[in-house]
């Protein structure tokens, strides 16, 4: 069996009209399928924030295409995790797109809150916390799903290149 991983990362949009993401979410589920990729894509004007979950080589692959997409910039690696399960297992690519900060009606958990959507300030428990209540909100599923991949930090070396980090978790993952 394959090892499954999860990653989130966010970014910001750049030029960027709302009406586009009915293209990006058509061509990811269609891409995604072929790949074996699934996962969440949540957007709402000011930030991108997406889960993808695969196998190491096809999150690479994803991720690679992914970070080199001038519609968004300043893109984070938020999470890399080994997963028990998939969290969103039906989906080539679900969504919560929102416009104008509807996010602040999701009440998915109580200690982040969406009135102010900014991912790029949670930590890997609030991507977690986040994404797992997403997943059981989605398919009813109240399992753990997910164990945080212990790594030690660096400040001074931390590379900005966000290929290069997912390629330095997911080595460690193996």
């Amino acid at each position: 069996m394959s090892t499954i991983v999860g990653i989130a990362y966010c970014s910001r949009p750049v030029s960027f009209s709302f009406e586009q993401t009915d293209d990006i979410l058509a061509v990811s589920r269609a891409n995604n399928a072929r790949a074996g990729i699934t996962g969440a894509l949540i957007y709402d004007n000011t930030a991108f924030l997406q889960a993808l979950e695969g196998t190491p080589e096809e999150i690479r692959a994803v991720f690679n295409r992914i970070s080199r997409d001038s519609r968004h910039t300043g893109i984070r690696l938020l999470s890399v995790r080994k997963l028990q399960d998939r969290l969103f297992p039906d989906w080539s690519m679900t969504a919560a797109v929102t416009q104008d900060q509807t996010l602040r009606g999701l009440k998915l958990v109580p200690h982040l809150s969406l009135v102010r959507f900014n991912p790029f300030a949670w930590s890997d428990a609030d991507v977690s916390d986040f994404m797992n209540a997403l997943s059981d909100y989605l398919t009813r599923r109240p399992a753990p799903k997910s164990e945080p991949v212990t790594e030690s930090v660096s400040p001074h070396r931390v590379s900005t290149d966000p290929v290069a980090r997912l390629d330095r978790h997911l080595d460690r993952l193996s």
